[in-house]
């Protein structure tokens, strides 16, 4: 049964997604305004090999934008000899209370086309993240941006210019790529779309609001209110704040419409902030042009030093590499140098190097001349023994060696003399220095040993006097009895084995 039940599961999900792809793709897009499809670009940038853009969007008063399998967003660039669209991620992002409409309920589960006069849609979700391989951009050509939403229970697919108000172009770079974006805010007009946007004080969705001038109603005062469709030229300045762009404008007073106290554009009252949901833009939309651009090569140094009277290789402390070539160290020229390699210093060496194209890059590398170290040299000298009254030569055995100056054998001295007669243990020691007088010792002990003690070791066995026939050595007395019941156990054992 369980099976049965897993089967089942996978063939509702493969039907779902199948009937998803169906709908997707018989949607056709409908060109509306800001108005229908309110969107915000939070960020574009760059990594080594993409463009991402992130933002948000949705369509207005259709559906409830629950999670992100009821909605899909897509870019999509194009000029006149290229087109292509590219399907955004979605992440949780609301902007559920700033489209909130106070006094009116939330509006039930899969209801459609309602106003917020009679019910809020929530939008939940609604963030996207949009990654672009940029070659797939055309080098050097510029594109436009719209955004498309697909609201799948309401079954339709909005189409809108995408906008990106920037004080100025942004420029970016990545590998051997330039990115310029381009929605200029000094060139774009914002028009109010709404006809219950408030005038806020500051730039957040708690803001304060203005009230100004004499009372327009009981219900809502002096507060006051964007006139619909007025257009604002003059736009100071951009915040974004809770992931929503404020605009900063200048207001003055208008007539009563709707028993609201209007305001339009002006000089009045300052400052008066208004959020992108409200507004309509017009002006330069979202261009990227992305162009291959040529990098000059660069050098990786090491710190360069060098002994005095060393070879310098030039090739042994720098590396130049280029982005579109890799490495091209085989390219560097030394251009001068004041090298000295013989007198201690610190020297300069001009390099330059050049790619394939010809842009070439000069850098300067450091070298320094040091005094070589002299290392102390090593006497090699082992404890001996020497016979009593023997002739005795100290240097016969010792060498020494130095690594600068290399074998110092024949310039080790020794530093006192053994008397061969007298027996016992006599240190010996030795002295050596290298041709810049730095010197070292080392002490050894020479054992003087008589032939007499030498002689008493040992045995002498003569035909004349058969070992048999001589008296036991005195150590061996002791251990007679002994001895003698080890010889009687060894005869016994030996008649037995006969018998």
């Amino acid at each position: 049964m369980q099976t049965i039940l897993k089967w089942l599961k996978y063939i509702f999900i493969i039907y779902t997604l199948h009937s998803s792809l169906i709908r997707a793709e018989a949607y056709s897009d409908v060109i509306v305004s800001k108005k229908d499809l309110s969107f915000e670009v939070l960020s574009v940038e760059t990594n080594q090999n993409e463009l991402i853009v992130r933002g948000w969007a949705f369509i207005t008063y259709k559906q409830h934008f629950m999670n992100a399998s009821d909605h899909s967003i897509f870019l999509e660039f194009f000029n006149i000899n290229d087109q292509f669209k590219v399907q955004a991620s979605l992440y949780n992002l609301s902007q559920t209370q700033m489209m909130t409409y106070f006094g009116s309920p939330t509006c039930s589960n899969g209801s459609t086309y309602q106003l917020p006069e009679v019910c809020n849609y929530n939008y939940e979700y609604v963030g996207f993240e949009a990654k672009i391989y940029l070659d797939r951009f055309n080098p050097g050509d510029s594109y436009q941006t719209n955004i498309i939403v697909q609201a799948h229970t309401a079954g339709i697919s909005y189409k809108t210019a995408l906008y990106y108000p920037l004080p100025q172009d942004l420029t970016l770079f990545s590998s051997n790529r330039e990115t310029i974006v381009t929605s200029r805010l000094d060139a774009t007009e914002l028009k109010v779309n709404a006809t219950t946007v408030l005038a806020r004080k500051q730039a957040q969705k708690q803001s304060e609001y203005w009230f100004y001038g004499s009372n327009c109603s009981t219900t809502y005062r002096n507060q006051l209110f964007f006139q619909v469709n007025t257009v604002y030229r003059e736009i100071y300045e951009k915040v974004i704040n809770e992931n929503t762009s404020y605009y900063r404008l200048g207001g003055n007073l208008n007539v009563c419409f709707d028993s609201r106290r209007r305001i339009t554009e002006g000089t009045l009252i300052q400052p008066v902030w208004i959020a992108s949901p409200y507004v309509l833009y017009s002006g330069t939309p979202l261009q990227i042009k992305v162009s291959l651009k040529n990098q000059a090569p660069y050098f990786i140094k090491a710190e360069a030093s060098i002994y005095q009277g060393d070879v310098f290789n030039l090739m042994d402390y720098v590396q130049a590499i280029d982005s579109e070539e890799g490495d091209i160290s085989y390219r560097i020229h030394e251009l001068s140098s004041n090298l000295d390699r013989f007198v201690i210093g610190r020297y300069s060496v001009d390099i330059s190097v050049s790619d394939r194209e010809g842009l070439t890059t000069l850098d300067t590398l450091f070298v320094n001349v040091l005094t070589r170290p002299n290392n102390a040299p090593v006497i090699y000298a082992n404890d001996m023994r020497i016979q009593q009254f023997s002739n005795f030569n100290a240097l016969d055995t010792i060498s020494a060696f130095d690594v600068e100056d290399g074998d110092l054998s024949r310039h080790v001295i020794p530093m006192n003399v053994i008397d061969s007669s007298i027996l016992g243990d006599h240190n010996l020691c030795y002295y050596v220095e290298d041709s810049k007088h730095l010197s070292v010792s080392k002490c050894i002990v020479v054992n003087v040993y008589s032939y007499q003690s030498v002689m008493n070791k040992v045995r002498f066995i003569s035909r004349n006097n058969t070992f048999y026939n001589e008296r036991l050595p005195n150590n061996w007395e002791s251990n007679q009895l002994t001895l003698e019941q080890v010889l009687m156990n060894q005869i016994s054992l030996k008649d037995k084995s006969i018998n």
